[in-house]
């Protein structure tokens, strides 16, 4: 019997969405049902009808990436008021070549506490968000990341058995032990925007005005998760990261192993 896939994501750079779709078409679909929780009017959307977003589906895979060792908080968000009512799920985040930390951990044990079965679930790597800083996993995921996803999503199918936290390694460090998040946001540069607007139709966080590119409040800045979906969309090159001395120095010592090392995707099954 066929099975209906789902998948729902949070990518604001599209690399966690490229490795839920990749799995997805492992598995044999090539048109998964798509549900990009980064959009605000998606996650409007699930708070309305959490129950729609598995009614029609038989397995659901489940992306994020990793900020700070941890999923982010939207995700948690938004995990928390979906009921899985016994469905069959792939819980994936995606890293950048650092660590994952106990991110995959946390998105198992969420899925689990929603009534999903977790059959599946995997740390893969994707270009890492403050890499015009520190080059780090450039073009990644690439061919041997996409095909080690497609393969992630082949083997899920003979599985059955519900993985557990137990199952799942972490990667602890200070960071990822931390309650602190301390994102870099963008510098706009106001004479270089031409106001298309797709900054922010991206923006996870709505805090971005469509008119003027700038945001919308004062107080919106604090609520940058620097995330770089505006950075990464802007062809114009108004919006860039662009650290401190000091926060680039820190960048370059935190980030120097992941700079030059290769790490591959992880992938745990029962």
């Amino acid at each position: 019997m066929t099975r209906r896939i789902g998948v729902l994501y949070f990518s604001p750079t599209d690399t966690t969405r490229v490795v839920c779709r990749a799995i997805a078409l492992g598995m044999g679909e090539e048109n998964p049902r798509d549900l990009n929780m980064t959009l605000t009017g998606v996650r409007a959307q699930i708070a309305t009808d959490p129950d729609g977003v598995t009614a029609d589906i038989d397995h659901l895979i489940v992306g994020a990436p990793v900020y700070f060792g941890k999923i982010p908080a939207r995700v948690t968000e938004c995990l928390g008021s979906i009921g899985g009512h016994g469905r069959e799920c792939s819980a994936i985040v995606v890293y950048g070549n650092r660590d994952y930390g106990v991110a995959l951990c946390q998105m198992v044990e969420l899925l689990s506490s929603r009534g999903f079965g977790v059959i599946a679930a995997g740390a893969f790597i994707g270009q890492h968000a403050y890499s015009d800083v520190v080059p780090v996993a450039m073009g990644r995921p690439d061919k041997a990341d996409i095909d080690k996803a497609h393969g992630f999503g082949a083997k899920s199918l003979s599985t059955s058995k519900h993985l557990s936290v137990k199952d799942i390694p972490v990667q602890k460090d200070m960071i990822s032990r931390s309650d602190l998040y301390l994102p870099l946001k963008p510098v706009f540069i106001s004479e270089l925007c031409v106001q298309c607007g797709i900054c922010a139709v991206h923006c996870p966080e709505g805090i971005l005005s469509p008119d003027t590119g700038m945001y919308i409040s004062r107080s919106a800045r604090k609520k940058c998760i620097g995330c770089m979906a505006c950075v990464s969309r802007c062809a114009g090159q108004a919006r860039i990261a662009k650290p401190n001395v000091i926060v680039k120095l820190a960048m370059n010592i935190i980030l120097k192993r992941a700079s030059v090392e290769r790490q591959e995707p992880l992938a745990i099954f029962s």
